[in-house]
């Protein structure tokens, strides 16, 4: 399954094809190309009849194939909302402080005196006196942490990730192994997930692998086509490797915009 770097959209016509990430709001990523100009296309879902103007700036890599599926990418994910597509912004919002609420609520009309000399030298104590509590406490919550098994996700994540692993045998996967390969290859996996809801149209399957420090993931149509499709660092997410494909390039696209687990 190639990848298209052009922007050209002749391979769409007349094909069925999904977008990834799929847009937002709209329950079947399953689409067909309408029309086209020389800066957006229009986008027809097969299932639920929604007609979509998309900028071909959103435009992103093609697959050359429809093994499993034709995907068309996205350079961002996007949202369905009043027949019209927007970008996805996920919605934040900002609670005030305790301290801040409780200095707004307090009257503003009175003011205290200036504080005298000897009250300001014994708060300056105080702050001395609070400052190193705190970083002796800090320092006990360090060697508390690595006392307990997992402590080196919370001390890796105030510094640089650690992204090194216990083996590289996820290196003698390629884009034909299915699960049975990578058992065989790598042994059963602690732990497996599905990241993709079981009537998606493209599915995600995750293989763990702990003790190594990597997660392997596979990519299909369906739960029972599913291929290997790349490795996961675990817990930093970075990208380990990418199944190559058959026509030049790789997967590492895909693997940077899985679905969040």
């Amino acid at each position: 399954m190639a990848l298209a770097s052009d922007q050209s959209l002749n391979v769409l016509e007349g094909r069925r094809f999904s977008f990834f990430p799929a847009i937002r709001s709209v329950e079947h990523n399953e689409w067909t190309l309408t029309n086209e100009t020389w800066s957006e296309f229009l986008a027809h879902n097969v299932h639920g009849g929604e007609e979509v103007w998309i900028p071909r700036g959103m435009l992103g890599e093609i697959s050359s194939t429809d093994s499993p599926v034709l995907i068309v990418g996205l350079r961002r994910e996007l949202e369905y909302k009043a027949g019209s597509v927007f970008p996805y912004r996920s919605q934040v919002v900002q609670m005030p402080s305790s301290s801040k609420a409780r200095e707004a609520a307090q009257p503003s009309t009175v003011r205290p005196s200036p504080p005298s000399r000897a009250s300001s030298t014994e708060s300056q104590s105080l702050q001395l006196i609070g400052r190193t509590l705190l970083i002796g406490l800090a320092v006990c919550l360090v060697f508390i942490l690595f006392a307990f098994e997992g402590a080196r996700r919370p001390f890796t994540a105030l510094f640089r990730a650690d992204s090194s692993t216990a083996d590289q045998r996820y290196l003698a996967l390629s884009r034909s192994d299915h699960y049975h390969d990578v058992t065989i290859k790598l042994g059963r996996p602690e732990r497996e997930q599905w990241l993709s809801k079981e009537e998606a149209e493209l599915q995600f399957q995750a293989l763990w692998y702990p003790s190594r420090s990597y997660v392997v993931i596979l990519m299909g149509g369906t739960r029972n086509e599913v291929r290997y499709s790349g490795t996961l660092h675990d817990p930093s997410r970075k990208v380990l490797d990418s199944a190559r494909l058959a026509g030049g390039g790789d997967t590492s696209s895909l693997m940077k915009n899985l679905p969040e687990f």
